[in-house]
């Protein structure tokens, strides 16, 4: 007699498991295939951020410099450098993931609630982070062993504080924005929710450069009241004072200070995941409708017009194609909110960085001998600022070619155009007239109240240096504004660029600073005027005969 077997009963997972391993596939891998071949997809989610984990680990080798140090300081340090990679992280990419408008017109009516989407969504920023964070923290766990008052605990109390200071960073920015999506209404609700990017971007940004440098300036680096009260308002300090109270000096201020980033902690996930996310699902359908164009949007547009026929701009916008691009870029960097929530907060440190190393020396929360040690390297923070510049219409440039609309972008290939040379011509004077000149601006000015009209000559090799640093997105990869599809962005191809860029600039302000002391700036100008149009020369011969890609 045949027995049958019992049927086999599978386990449905739950919807919001669903959701989870959905939004974490297309975070990874992006919502277009574009590009994609066999050969060149992921096998793996480690083979996908691989890259981009090694750069974060290679940034923490910074904790190798604390060797020996108190537990607290070398806490401090690693939650600042983990603050700042995962704050720029999640304020880049919390827009993109908590808000696409191609989501809605699929999930909205599927039994799926506010909560479950936001639960979601969240937690697969929430793992990413991780990721990020343990990278970044992988040298200092064996660090905080060695340090004068740690021991074998640190290490795992450490891995809490992380997670702690990931979920505190997702949770504020999630937060925010649904506080904009509460408080202010449909028709300032893209700018103020870009505005608030920003100003997370530059206060972590900010608050990661002079914590660290506060506390290893001072000589009471374990005594964290000691002249200090500020400091206890840094949530970097809560988290750092968990790792001190469990595996280093256990003083009653660091319990103190720890129990407030955990309370700290809890109540702003409560908010953010509880008592707010009732607003999201209204705020996603907000942002799904349409706005036809308003009067102050057709005033930009025939200014934009004015600006690219004047007797300014003319000189660089010589063929039609060029002005038409010069006009699309700049209204996308004004009205598109995908854009604004992607360019304005990649750049807000590199925009914020001079400024904080510039008031850094002269004294602001270090001490006096660590003032009267930097008083000397005035002209060389003046050179780096202005050097550090360049990588604004590099980086803004990267940034302008991923679009959502980026198919509309075929009517390139479409039009009798060879190449995307003047595409990209129109891009660049864009980046320039609108972002790089206030920032100069607004740099000479600081030096000039800083450090004096005798140093303004050190900012001449930045912007030398700029009009080349600006050619380098037309000769890696495919930089024609607005084409790209978003998952491409998320790939890290043009890391090794960015941090050869880097290096440059900084080479460049120690170059000039050492020519100005040996009284040859004046030489120094020259001999970078002519590499400069030189290699304008070179890289612009290049761009001009750069064609089409070929899944283009």
């Amino acid at each position: 007699m045949r027995v049958t077997p019992p049927p086999t009963i599978y386990k449905v997972p739950s919807p919001e498991a669903t959701l989870r391993r959905l939004f974490l596939t297309v975070f990874l891998r992006g919502q277009s295939a574009r590009g994609l071949t066999k050969e060149t997809a992921p096998k793996s989610l480690a083979a996908k951020l691989g890259w981009i984990l090694f750069v974060y680990a290679a940034l923490g080798l910074s904790a190798l410099l604390m060797i020996g140090q108190p537990t607290l300081l070398l806490s401090i340090m690693l939650h600042s450098i983990t603050f700042l990679a995962l704050g720029m992280f999640v304020a880049s990419s919390a827009g993109e993931a908590l808000f696409n408008k191609e989501e809605s017109e699929i999930l909205m009516h599927r039994p799926v609630t506010s909560q479950m989407l936001l639960r979601a969504k969240s937690t697969v920023l929430v793992q990413i982070s991780l990721y990020m964070a343990f990278a970044v923290n992988l040298v200092g766990l064996g660090i905080g062993i060695t340090a004068s008052d740690g021991g074998l605990l640190f290490p795992f109390v450490h891995l809490v504080s992380t997670v702690e200071s990931a979920l505190f960073c997702i949770g504020i920015v999630v937060l925010m924005y649904q506080l904009c999506l509460r408080w202010i209404g449909r028709e300032r609700l893209e700018g103020v929710m870009t505005t608030m990017q920003v100003v997370v971007i530059v206060c972590i940004t900010v608050g990661s450069q002079v914590l660290p440098r506060v506390m290893g300036m001072n000589r009471g680096v374990g005594q964290i009241d000691a002249g200090a009260w500020w400091l206890k308002l840094l949530p970097p300090t809560w988290f750092a004072a968990l790792d001190d109270a469990v595996a280093g000096t256990r003083s009653s201020n660091s319990w103190m200070l720890a129990c407030a980033g955990m309370v700290a902690t809890g109540f702003i996930l409560w908010l953010g995941f509880g008592k707010m996310a009732s607003v999201y699902e209204s705020g996603v359908q907000i942002l799904g409708e349409s706005n036809r164009t308003r009067p102050k949007q057709q005033n930009q547009i025939r200014l934009l017009r004015a600006l690219s026929e004047s007797a300014l701009l003319r000189p660089f916008l010589r063929s039609s194609v060029a002005k038409a691009s010069f006009q699309l870029v700049s209204a996308y960097m004004f009205r598109d909110r995908d854009t604004k929530l992607r360019l304005y907060p990649g750049i807000a440190p590199m925009m914020v960085m001079p400024v904080t190393m510039l008031a850094m020396n002269h004294g602001f929360g270090s001490s006096r001998a660590s003032h009267a040690i930097e008083s000397g390297m005035g002209g060389f923070f003046v050179a780096f600022s202005a050097a550090y510049l360049c990588i604004v219409p590099l980086s803004a440039l990267n940034l302008i070619k991923f679009s959502q609309q980026y198919r509309a972008a075929e009517v390139f290939i479409a039009a009798p155009i060879v190449g995307p040379a003047p595409l990209l011509q129109g891009a660049r004077v864009a980046v320039m007239f609108f972002l790089c000149v206030p920032m100069l601006i607004m740099l000479l000015a600081f030096v000039v109240i800083m450090e004096g009209p005798s140093s303004v000559w050190l900012i001449l090799p930045g912007v030398i240096a700029m009009p080349a640093y600006a050619l380098i997105p037309g000769i890696i990869g495919n930089a024609t504004p607005l084409s790209n599809p978003m998952e491409e962005a998320k790939s890290m191809n043009n890391m090794p660029i960015m941090m050869l860029s880097t290096f440059g600039a900084m080479g460049i302000g120690g170059v000039a600073t050492t020519a100005s002391s040996m009284g040859f700036l004046a030489i120094f100008l020259i001999i970078e005027t002519i590499s400069s149009v030189a290699l304008c020369c070179f890289l612009y011969s290049i761009t001009k005969k750069a064609t089409w890609r070929v899944y283009d």
